[in-house]
């Protein structure tokens, strides 16, 4: 789980417990009103007979409602700033906002019913506590699972330590709960062990309110940076180090090297962020820039299919494969028990494929071929005429019934129900040679189906226009799309076209 997931993992919960405190707020701020009595009765504005609680719980939704837009609008649903005294009293706006929004509501909306003005406030003052001490909890708790190292992005630098990586590396530094961990820098020179310190002047921080290297913030010892390697190894460094993200220095990165690296790290889930000087890189409208405290840094590529909607996809990628395998058992029971009485050989047909970030793993088909088939022509696509299949293997193909055992590799959580269909590791070497961009296929879980698939490319098709066709999934990804692949896919097996 990385940085990003956890904050959207973090901002759920929150919105959840937000809308318990809410409406449990309403109920024991009715009790305290009505049942408890603590309230004076010469300080209530209702007279009369205790009104049923039915009537209250009608609120609830409309106070969740206007309570969960008001702290959507104030950005009050940032786990890294939710603790903070400015939070808080931004909290409290929040609570003026939502009591006064309520009572404009039940003036339009329940107009003929009596509701207690004291109910409104009580619940609207619980609430506002009940959900600063929720977001400190969850704060708190988000700084101790980043000890653990548990959500926590590693990071390397780019570019030689000068004054704007020593400003960088304060920032971080400073902001103990950013949840990145610098583990060192990718240069083509030795590092000082001993960088000096910057002024503001060569920095060039014209306010001193935003300056990064104020006595009041700057560490007392200089940052010392573990020297990783040269930019031309940078693949294989991240992959040793595990890296979650690199940060490149433009100003002393050529933009050659930039793009080499993009080539690089084509094939593994990085994100990769320039700390630009003059970004020419902003006219591409896909890029996006973000700020670490006043810094710009400009986000040439984001690790695609993270945060909720990546839990999202998963979580469907579970519970479809799970049920396809218990429904679909009987099936392929019958079709295993086939295979064996009508070719010699396994009716299981594992096959090493490359998925995510170049890890290979083992993909399990029905056995559409004969049990020698690549023994003397090794790795090769097989063709809609192919000589090798059998008669049940033929008929397997054209139903994609072949394909039934992949829901165990998505359960497993070695390929997804959608996303670019896995290539033969004996491939992939040719392939990423002569194909330009074929290696930003890995950057996402391979599928049992795909948008080239459906858009007709599958098979010995075209690999150019199967590889456009993988990008434009990868950049445009949602879960719409994914359902709307798995629809077409429904379709085209139905006409036995796929």
């Amino acid at each position: 789980m990385n940085n990003k997931t956890l904050d959207h993992l973090l901002i759920a919960i929150t919105v959840l417990l937000d809308l318990c405190f809410v409406a449990t707020a309403i109920v024991v701020a009715y009790w305290v009103r009505f049942e408890s009595g603590w309230t004076p009765e010469a300080l209530a504005l209702h007279k009369g007979g205790t009104p049923p609680l039915d009537d209250y719980f009608r609120l609830i939704p409309l106070m969740v409602i206007i309570w969960l837009i008001t702290l959507k609008a104030l950005k009050l649903y940032h786990p890294e700033s939710n603790a903070t005294f400015l939070a808080f009293w931004t909290l409290c706006k929040a609570a003026c906002i939502s009591l006064i929004a309520t009572l404009a509501a039940l003036f339009f909306i329940y107009h003929h019913d009596a509701y207690s003005r004291w109910v409104m406030l009580l619940a609207t003052g619980f609430s506002l506590v009940w959900l600063f001490l929720g977001r400190l909890v969850l704060h708190r708790f988000r700084q101790s699972i980043h000890a653990q190292g548990v959500g926590v992005n590693r990071l390397a630098i780019v570019g030689n330590y000068d004054a704007r990586v020593e400003n960088f590396i304060h920032v971080l530094q400073a902001k103990a709960d950013s949840g990145y961990e610098v583990v060192g820098i990718i240069n083509e020179t030795a590092i000082s062990s001993q960088p000096s310190a910057v002024s503001k002047r060569e920095i060039g921080v014209t306010n001193p309110s935003h300056s990064l290297l104020t006595e009041s913030r700057k560490p007392k010892a200089e940052s010392q940076l573990q020297s990783l390697g040269k930019s031309q190894d940078v693949l294989e460094l991240v992959r040793k180090h595990r890296l979650d993200t690199l940060f490149i220095v433009s100003p002393t990165v050529p933009n050659d090297t930039i793009l080499q690296i993009l080539h690089a790290c084509e094939g593994v889930p990085i994100q990769i962020n320039v700390l630009p000087e003059l970004s020419e890189f902003i006219r591409d409208s896909r890029n996006t820039i973000t700020f670490f405290d006043g810094i710009p840094v400009l986000q040439l590529r984001e690790t695609p299919m993270q945060g909720v909607r990546g839990i999202v996809k998963r979580f469907i990628d579970i519970v479809l494969s799970a049920s396809a395998l218990i429904v679909l058992s009987p099936l392929m029971l019958i079709i295993v028990i086939t295979i064996r009485l009508t070719s010699p050989g396994k009716a299981i047909f594992r096959q090493e494929r490359v998925g995510r970030g170049g890890k290979p793993f083992h993909i399990y088909k029905f056995r559409s071929m004969r049990a020698d088939a690549e023994e003397k022509v090794g790795h090769v696509w097989a063709k809609s005429d192919d000589p090798r299949q059998t008669p049940l293997g033929k008929f397997l193909r054209r139903w994609s019934l072949d394909e039934l055992p992949q829901f165990l590799n998505v359960l497993k959580g070695d390929m997804s129900l959608v996303g670019p269909r896995p290539e033969m590791s004996g491939l992939i070497d040719t392939f990423s040679e002569s194909i330009p961009h074929y290696l930003a296929r890995q950057r996402v879980k391979s599928g049992m189906t795909g948008w080239a698939q459906v858009n007709g490319l599958r098979g010995n098709t075209s690999l150019e226009e199967r590889i456009s066709y993988d990008r434009y999934y990868i950049e445009n990804w949602s879960l719409g799309l994914d359902i709307k692949i798995i629809l077409k896919t429904l379709w085209a097996i139905k006409k036995g076209s796929r």
